[in-house]
């Protein structure tokens, strides 16, 4: 909305908009106007009101003198027409520093500013948290009154901009000239040894790739440089930033000048921190890996990284975190060897590749479950397709449940390019700065180069598990095996560690052992998943009414074998959590009684069988196979995370959404959601009202910043009505199968549904250390650029990952594959007409 058209009615109403009369006078000044107009109107007042959270720095942007001017916790650095601006709206909003100080601040009528305009122009400064919707861009309807308050800024994962050579903020007048020898003025913007940025007044029509010759006019009127040598560039990159063109400029590489390239070298390194070197590559990397940092050790999806051998897909490598370990533990066998990789046979694996191919993604959803017998354990797996085609499915999901190894995964496939397993740190290598990472070694390399596709495993188990109630048919019984898996495990998928700044208090390996549990007069047989020194993790075949707090009786039988003279029989432990099917226990020693024999026999065991056991944070160095495998995943995970601030107010906002490179439909619904824009989504229509407060925040406050992620499920119904989109949403328990179903019901006739599984973590500290090199970087030429970036950081207070789980919960609740494929074409049509 032009606010040239209502400038008067909103500088009447700025002062009292924080007043608690102000719906009241707003009513009476704006009776004459129309609903809608009044709505955007009032949305208009909202923007500009809401507070601003952005540090200003005017330093080399302006002639005059700036000075520090400090306000609620924050130092920005103003000049006196800032100053004056700054006050006046602070006494305007009651004390408030809002989005309308802000844009008045950059764009007061200061002649001194206007030799540093083009810079703010090509800066791609981070968007308002409070920015205005685009009028007309969205036809969803929506039925809320407040404003847009869960507007978050994205972020690209994997996206890690690299410039071989420093880029230097400076202006000079330079003369270019066509292939058809029409010559234009042009005015950098950054300059480097072999590329510029050039602003052009007048948009011409060039297109990437075009050759052009350039003239440096204006460095010759101060340096011995010839104004008539015309220098051959090719662009690489056209823009258009606020009604200017700007190009992108590499030098031909035919052309080569020693003399030149010393010219510019000598004039940055002698300019650079007059002018600044521009460090927009530098800060949109720090942005991007400090933020994967959070969100990956969180994660409860499992990379799973795959080659292809005999048209068959072959999991050479896991990528495991303490939050996705998990998914492996039904999938260790009696050797701790991992067999995940024997679901993938040659049936499935064609079948993957047949959707690769006509869509470039695929999905499996996988049901499986173990039996232990004489001491071994035998996997079975099945796909929702084959049992429902084999007539099976009741009896194996009734006989599966039954077993405490019952799992149904959810596995996203795509293909994947081993070339980018290299990510270079955004800084030129010929800068000397801490922490700098080194090219992954000769072994590494051949290692990843096979990599062809990668798959996201994500336990979909909580959210499906009480949507089908079927009986154990005796008579189908043999007919599950065929769904075992041969005795022989290939022993090709190999586990990697990720390593980042180490959440638990002590080390824990994994490690299967048999062990004989006692609570009370509950005896039974369990196995031993992990150790450390103060704890257990148990799991059990068959559940117990065993809970927090309880103390348990743990007698080591599998150790025992070897250490005969070790007294491991009954060693206290106290219950510090359980499974929600009361087959898990998470113990910790009971130390009331000192020494602790399971405690002592466990540091032994360390000191003596290290190479045997296996840590589960391994602290090896980034520079290798982890660091590949983490930037393959960046470059296009299936998730889609939220991040949450808590101010020092301790209120609680949605901060940043990850964006990737990952097609999905859940990602396209975020980005066209009303008030969503290139690089804003806009959650307000899926978290209504006070979800923020109401929903996460209990959850966030009460959780530890190591516990595991507690989950969620939304529901989500895409409809119109009279020609309006509309979105309705249902938060829901995950066992809540009424709910699930009724929700399903009503989508069914003619919306779209689609269902979200919510994993809500903690945030810990941020793992500087990973971004050192480019905070180091950053402070040499934009120290507060870095102090912000770091303070950001550590403001994060939690992370949402999200997941689109909507085939699982369809493929258990409707009767056939079609239904399914239905769902799937309304979203698309529904996102063709947005």
């Amino acid at each position: 909305m032009p606010n040239s058209y209502f400038d008067q009615l909103i500088e009447q109403l700025k002062p009292v908009i924080y007043d608690s009369d102000f719906d009241a006078i707003f009513q009476t000044l704006t009776k004459d106007l129309d609903g809608p107009t009044r709505f955007k109107l009032k949305m208009e007042l909202n923007r500009l009101a809401a507070p601003c959270r952005r540090t200003v720095d005017l330093r080399n942007q302006v002639d005059d003198e700036c000075f520090p001017y400090e306000h609620q916790g924050r130092r920005h650095q103003l000049d006196s027409v800032a100053i004056e601006i700054f006050e006046k709206g602070l006494e305007t909003y009651k004390g408030v520093f809002t989005q309308d100080t802000f844009e008045q601040i950059l764009d007061a009528d200061n002649q001194l500013r206007r030799a540093q305009e083009e810079e703010r122009a090509y800066a791609q400064s981070l968007a308002s948290q409070n920015a205005e919707p685009v009028s007309g861009q969205s036809p969803f309807r929506d039925e809320s009154n407040e404003p847009y308050s869960y507007l978050a800024e994205t972020f690209h994962f994997g996206r890690y901009p690299y410039r071989s050579e420093e880029r230097m903020n400076f202006t000079i007048d330079v003369l270019l000239t066509d292939a058809d020898e029409q010559q234009f003025k042009g005015i950098t913007a950054d300059i480097s040894i072999t590329g510029m940025r050039i602003r052009l007044d007048e948009p011409r029509d060039i297109k990437a790739q075009e050759q052009l010759e350039l003239s440096f006019v204006g460095l010759a009127k101060e340096f011995t440089v010839d104004p008539e040598m015309r220098i051959p560039y090719v662009v690489v990159g056209v823009q258009q930033v606020d009604g200017k063109q700007y190009i992108n400029l590499n030098r031909a590489s035919e052309f080569r000048s020693d003399e030149l390239d010393r010219f510019f070298q000598r004039f940055i390194n002698g300019y650079k921190k007059r002018y600044r070197v521009n460090i927009d590559n530098t800060y949109d990397s720090v942005i991007n890996k400090g933020y994967e940092q959070f969100f990956l050790p969180r994660t409860r999806q499992l990379p799973v990284y795959f080659s292809e051998a005999n048209k068959r897909l072959i999991a050479d490598y896991v990528l495991t975190t303490d939050n996705n370990r998990f998914v492996l533990d039904t999938w260790l066998n009696e050797l701790n060897q991992i067999s995940f990789g024997s679901i993938f046979n040659v049936r499935r694996s064609q079948q993957i590749f047949e959707q690769l191919e006509s869509a470039g993604t695929a999905q499996l959803i996988i049901l499986s479950f173990s039996i232990t017998a004489r001491g071994k354990i035998y996997h079975y797996s099945a796909t929702v397709d084959e049992l429902k085609r084999a007539g099976l499915w009741d009896t194996y999901i009734a006989f599966g449940r039954q077993k405490a190894s019952w799992r149904v995964f959810q596995v996203d496939v795509r293909s994947c390019n081993s070339e980018l397993a290299w990510q270079p740190q955004a800084v030129p290598e010929h800068i000397k700065v801490p922490f700098r990472i080194n090219p992954p070694s000769v072994e590494v390399k051949q290692a990843v180069k096979p990599l062809k596709y990668l798959a996201a495993v994500s336990d979909v188990t909580a959210y499906v598990n009480d949507l089908t109630v079927g009986e154990v048919n005796k008579s189908q019984l043999p007919s599950l095996k065929a769904f075992a898996h041969p005795p022989a495990v290939p022993l090709r998928t190999k586990e990697a560690r990720l390593e980042f700044v180490n959440l638990r208090k002590e080390r824990r390996f994994n490690y299967r052992s048999r062990c004989r549990v006692k609570a009370g007069k509950f005896v039974r047989d369990a196995m031993i998943i992990d150790l450390s020194i103060s704890g257990l993790q148990v799991q059990m075949d068959t559940p117990a009414s065993i809970s927090a707090g309880d103390t348990v009786y743990i007698s080591m039988t599998g150790f025992l074998k070897t250490y005969k003279k070790a007294k491991l029989s009954e060693l206290p432990y106290l219950v510090a959590s359980t499974d929600r099917a009361g087959t898990t226990l998470r113990l910790k020693a009971d130390t009331t009684a000192e020494p602790h024999r399971g405690s002592d026999f466990i540091r032994f065991l360390i000191r003596e069988q290290r190479d045997v056991l296996k840590l589960q944070v391994e602290n090896t160095s980034v520079n290798g196979l982890p660091l590949c495998l983490r930037n393959l995943y960046c470059y296009a995970p299936a998730a889609v995370p939220v991040f949450f601030n808590r101010s020092k107010q301790k209120a609680l906002s949605t901060r940043r959404v990850g964006v990737s490179s990952w097609t999905s439909g859940w990602l396209s619904i975020l980005k066209r959601l009303p008030g969503s824009r290139d690089t804003i989504i806009n959650l307000q229509p899926l978290l209504r009202g006070n979800s923020v407060t109401e929903v996460f925040e209990p959850k966030l406050k009460s959780m530890k910043r190591d516990a595991f992620p507690e989950s969620l499920l939304l529901l989500i119904r895409l409809y119109r009505q009279n020609g309006e989109y509309i979105v309705q949403t249902q938060w829901c328990e995950t066992h809540a199968t009424d709910d699930i179903h009724g929700f399903i019901d009503q989508c069914l006739p003619n919306s779209v549904f689609r269902a979200i599984a919510i994993n809500l973590s903690r945030a810990g500290k941020p793992d500087i250390q990973f971004i050192q090199a480019e905070l180091a970087y950053m402070s040499y030429y934009a120290a507060y650029k870095a102090e912000d970036l770091e303070e950001e950081l550590w403001k994060i207070f939690g992370v949402a990952e999200t997941i689109d789980v909507t085939s699982s919960l369809l493929s258990f609740t409707l009767p056939d594959s079609a239904s399914i494929n239905e769902q799937e074409e309304r979203l698309v049509s529904w996102l063709d007409k947005l």
